[in-house]
Formats: structure tokens, sequence, C-alpha cells
């Protein structure tokens, strides 16, 4: 049984719902960056780790490895013996590329992580489901295209694929979106 809070922080019910792990696939488009929002106010919400991940084909997160690896071999202050640490250089990367969605007080509010995945053969999909297992998350939160008819039996979904297989409840997030604002006091309802 789920228990809900209200905003006193008072709740009915047996079990209260809490997350602590939430992660945000990214490919930096607009319907992620409507995801990231969702994902930051849940985060903030619950105290919750956000991760933010970006699924790369393989061949072009091995080019951004090898340039932050580069960068970090002739950056002042190291020494030719002293060569990069390759996890230092993944997340090095990962911030470089996904440090700009989140704000410095959302990004220390959810102890954001950062992350850099390959697709592999199989696609983003299965990539994001592996990282929520390895990660083990309690929610995904993902932005989708609406696609046409055409485009949706063609490429089907990310989203569709990842809602399938993900080891925990998945949120999506429509592109465009509602706007969500969190008013201090209740509406009143109508009949």
């Amino acid at each position: 049984m789920v228990a809900w809070i209200d905003r006193n922080g008072s709740h009915r019910g047996g079990q209260v719902f809490a997350l602590t792990r939430i992660l945000v696939p990214t490919n930096l488009g607009e319907p992620s960056q409507t995801a990231v929002k969702y994902g930051v106010a849940f985060a903030r919400q619950f105290q919750a780790k956000l991760f933010l991940v970006h699924v790369l084909p393989a061949r072009e997160l091995e080019a951004v490895l090898e340039t932050e690896r580069v960068l970090e071999v002739f950056s002042p202050g190291v020494t030719a013996a002293a060569a990069p640490d390759p996890g230092n250089i993944a997340r090095n990367a990962a911030r470089e590329d996904l440090a700009r969605l989140l704000s410095t007080d959302d990004e220390q509010a959810t102890r954001a992580e950062y992350l850099l995945r390959p697709s592999g053969v199989t696609g983003p999909g299965d990539a994001i489901i592996r990282c929520a297992k390895e990660l083990a998350v309690e929610l995904i939160v993902m932005g989708k295209h609406r696609l046409g008819f055409v485009e949706h039996l063609v490429a089907g979904s990310v989203a569709e694929k990842v809602i399938r297989h993900a080891p925990c409840p998945v949120l999506v997030v429509q592109h465009p979106e509602h706007d969500f604002v969190v008013s201090d006091t209740p509406k009143e309802r109508t009949p």
C-alpha cells in the first residue's frame, strides 16, 4: 500500500512512497530537457540522487573520451609519468557534456551525477535499461517526441522499449508538455 503525503508532511495509509535514485536519460534535445525539469523536481521533493545519462553511439563515445584524455594529458600541472585515470576521464567528459542542463543549485540539491554510455548495436533503449539496473534506480524520467504514424511504424520509440523492459517505473514526459507550477494554496474544485 502506498500512502500519500500532504504538504505538511503528514500521511495516511501504510507505507510511505519514497524515491532515492532517479535516472533521466537525455539526448540533449527539447524533450530531454523537459524530462530533466521533471527529474529535478522529483529529486528535490524526495531528496533523491539524480543521474543524467547521455547514450551515444560507441564510436562517438570513444571520440569524446579520447578528446577528454588528450585534454587532461596536456593540461597544466600534469606530469608525463602520470597517466589520467580512465574513471576521471569518463566523469569529466560526462560533466562537460551534461552539466549545462542543470543550474549549480539544482546540481548540488540533487547530488547530480553525469554519465555517458555507449548505445551498441541494440540501441539506446537497452543502454538506458542496463544503466537503470546497474544504478538500482527507482524511477526513470524520460522525454518523448510525439511521433507521426509513419515515423512510429518505422522507428518505434526508445521510450516504448524502456517502458517495456525497465526494472522500475518510467515517467514519460511528452513534448511539448504542460507547464507544471506548484502553488502554495490549494485550488478550489468546481463541480
